[in-house]
């Protein structure tokens, strides 16, 4: 028997009517997270461990920075040729099989790396495991937006972040220690083991939900009376519910509303609603009209780029992923350059205070993020934009000022900063994408996202081969760390213009995060509006 406040719905295709407790936010649990965040932790570990053994690697092949550059970024630029395929199949198939068929891919080619006996072979399969990345970051995403409301969304995409920044330093030290004290082919070897693990625990795991289930569970939640959400400026998104204001009672002269099922068939009845006096409601009957069941590609890539503050939180996420991508490439490096640090203590230095500046990040990201979300206007993306650009100043300090004991500490706020600014844009962007889009939308993220982490590397290498090239000493202690200090320092300008990018997408903001989740309005009512029963809107913005 359904009681008060909860809902009976089909949450996973096949399983049957699943009991849902409409005052949880999360009302699955963060198992779920969890494992996607290893997922992307498994990825990036597997691309940072080239920063730790690429002196090893160096040494065996001989090739310059510049070559260094490529090597680090070709796997990301070959990630581009399946990026959109990858989110439309994300839209329409299951995603869980399909990321555990791609790890368990990952994990034969982190043993082929291990076995390369020439760098033309080596190289030839990195861009081949950079090529499958891309497929697991829209169907993480996806599943991600589909399972967490979006009151609790930047706490669900915070979890994936740390655990995904987490690979960051721990490719590094692997690289690192594991290639200083065993070779740089124990390294690799030593990534294909939990990959293979964990391709299993996913697919018998992690169960494929319905999609479009939490923007369901919200607007339901909603319309019980359980989320107040206010829009700054005298706009209201839909009609939202105020829960503060006296219980309504229903037509039946019962005051407990019950909501039924399942899927899009969900409404509350036998309730009224307590509107708001003043504001005028955002306009979503477009939204609720609209028909995305039979779009094309080129189609669904138009729709979702037509959203217009995602277009800058994605072109502000690329500088960011550039700005990070080519930070972690390289920090080992510039460490053992400017402080004649052994690859080792370098590796586990990085590592060790990346680590807590992501814990710290991820820990605060949904604290800041989802606590000002319904009461300050586009207040994710204000915590993004400013975080990239005290990001962008700690960088700045770091390049310029070379003491080992400040760079650390800038070492962690740059991390703590970056983590917080990425935990809010991921939820800003599962936000305004609609959920029958959320694989294309977010492939189209990554699509920008791959170029950004593949030119921030490169960009680094480029110019401190450059600039060692001008000096005209050759590879000296001096020309190195010059070398490396101004090939870091296109971070700043990276990580500053991508704040800039970041506020342009506030205005609109609101508007687009009204639409996405009119698309699963139950029976077609307006977000926040409570339908009577036997009640057939007409599309109307209540």
């Amino acid at each position: 028997m359904v009681s008060e406040f909860e809902a009976e719905i089909e949450a996973f295709p096949g399983r049957g009517l699943r009991k849902i407790d409409l005052r949880k936010a999360a009302p699955f649990g963060w198992t779920p997270a969890v494992l996607l965040g290893f997922v992307a932790a498994i990825d990036r570990a597997d691309q940072t461990i080239l920063g730790g053994a690429l002196e090893k690697l160096k040494e065996e092949f001989g090739f310059n920075d510049f070559v260094a550059g490529i090597l680090l970024s070709a796997p990301t630029i070959a990630a581009l040729a399946l990026v959109i395929p990858a989110g439309r199949f994300a839209d329409r198939r299951n995603r869980t099989i399909l990321l555990s068929i791609v790890i368990t891919i990952w994990a034969f080619l982190s043993f082929g790396s291990a076995a390369a006996p020439t760098f033309a072979i080596f190289l030839l399969v990195r861009i081949v495991l950079g090529m499958a990345t891309p497929l697991t970051i829209p169907a993480s995403a996806s599943i991600a937006g589909d399972l967490y409301t979006t009151r609790v969304r930047t706490k669900a995409f915070a979890v994936l972040r740390v655990f995904e920044y987490l690979g960051l330093p721990l490719g590094l030290v692997i690289g690192g220690v594991v290639s200083q004290t065993l070779g740089w082919r124990a390294a690799f070897l030593f990534m294909g083991v939990p990959a293979l693990v964990l391709a299993a625990v996913i697919f018998f795991v992690l169960r494929e939900p319905r999609r479009g289930l939490a923007d369901e569970i919200t607007t339901m939640a909603k319309g019980a009376g359980l989320v107040s959400v206010e829009v700054p400026d005298g706009q209201t998104a839909g009609n939202s519910v105020n829960p503060s204001a006296p219980s309504a009672v229903p037509a039946n002269g019962n005051s407990q509303s019950k909501v039924t099922g399942p899927a899009a068939n969900s409404i509350v009845v036998g309730s009224t609603i307590n509107t708001p006096d003043s504001g005028e409601p955002i306009d979503i009957t477009h939204a609720l009209t609209a028909d995305y069941s039979n779009e094309s590609i080129k189609e669904r890539l138009k729709s979702v780029l037509a959203i217009r503050s995602l277009k800058f939180i994605i072109i502000g996420q690329m500088l960011l992923f550039a700005g990070f991508a080519g930070l972690f490439s390289w920090v080992t490096i510039y460490l053992q350059r400017v402080f004649a640090l052994e690859a080792g203590p370098a590796s586990g230095i990085t590592g060790g205070v990346g680590l807590l500046g992501l814990l710290l990040g991820g820990a605060l990201s949904s604290r800041i993020g989802d606590r000002g979300v319904g009461k300050r206007a586009a207040w994710r993306i204000t915590v993004g934009a400013f975080s990239l650009l005290f990001s962008a100043v700690s960088v700045l300090i770091f390049i310029v000022v070379p003491i080992l004991p400040l760079d650390i500490a800038l070492f962690f706020v740059i991390n703590f900063f970056n983590l917080l600014a990425l935990s809010n844009l991921g939820a800003a962007t599962a936000d305004v994408i609609p959920a029958s889009k959320r694989g294309t939308g977010f492939a189209i993220a990554q699509f920008l996202i791959t170029i950004g982490s593949s030119v921030g590397a490169l960009l680094v290498g480029s110019i401190s081969a450059f600039v060692i090239a001008r000096i005209g000493e050759g590879e000296t202690v001096s020309a190195l760390q010059i070398g490396v200090r101004a090939g870091l320092s296109v971070l700043i300008v990276l990580l500053g213009v991508g704040a800039l990018v970041l506020f342009r997408a506030r205005p609109t903001f609101e508007q687009d995060a009204a639409d996405a989740l009119a698309e699963v309005t139950p029976g077609g009512v307006a977000p926040g509006v409570v339908a009577p029963s036997g009640a057939a809107p007409s599309g109307a913005v209540y």
